[in-house]
């Protein structure tokens, strides 16, 4: 299924617009996984970096008490991390920094498929470029399109990391977690 996925998104003439299409048809079958490690191996098993990047961006969108209207960005990903509430239904015995775990753990993995597809090695560079196009923008050596807002600096992120700490504290009622407290490092 994830390799068709992949083909999928690679054979459109615009990979962005056919990665968006089927990250709409399949995010009410992923807020519908009933647990959370069947929700992080279909998204960690994604052949297509893009199509994760889309389903992640859908499901924080999703969450937000106000979503944003930013293209996919560094930027985008940081408002997320202040503006997002717990992503998907839980049971009631699921502690509450355990929902929040989750939503860094996918925040992660958001960053990480956002820099495969606009950062990573040669052939990623380009992934929101026609499967046809890409092998051209190689030898041409043409540098990924970054955005104006992928341009941010580490106070931005700095800040937004120390905002999030102290509205977790205050949910919390004590400090963060181990599990938490890494996922931040990661992100940040």
């Amino acid at each position: 299924l994830q390799r068709m996925l992949s083909i999928a998104v690679e054979v459109d003439k615009s990979p962005n617009c056919s990665s968006c299409k089927i990250a709409d048809v399949m995010f009410p079958f992923i807020l519908n996984i009933p647990l959370r490690s069947q929700r992080e191996d279909l998204l960690n098993t994604m052949d297509s970096q893009l199509l994760r990047c889309k389903l992640l961006e859908q499901l924080f969108q999703h969450s937000c008490d106000l979503p944003t209207t930013l293209p996919l960005s560094l930027a985008k990903i940081l408002y997320f991390l202040n503006h997002s509430s717990v992503l998907l239904p839980y049971q009631d015995e699921t502690a509450t920094w355990q929902r929040w775990d989750e939503m860094l753990q996918y925040l992660n993995l958001l960053l990480m498929s956002y820099q495969n597809v606009v950062l990573a090695f040669p052939l990623a560079d380009h992934l929101r470029s026609p499967f046809n196009d890409r092998m051209d923008l190689i030898i041409q050596k043409v540098k990924p399109r970054l955005q104006a807002d992928d341009d941010i600096n580490h106070l931005d992120v700095q800040l937004k990391i120390e905002n999030f700490i102290s509205q977790m504290q205050q949910v919390l009622g004590q400090p963060l977690p181990l599990q938490i407290t890494e996922k931040l490092h990661l992100l940040q």
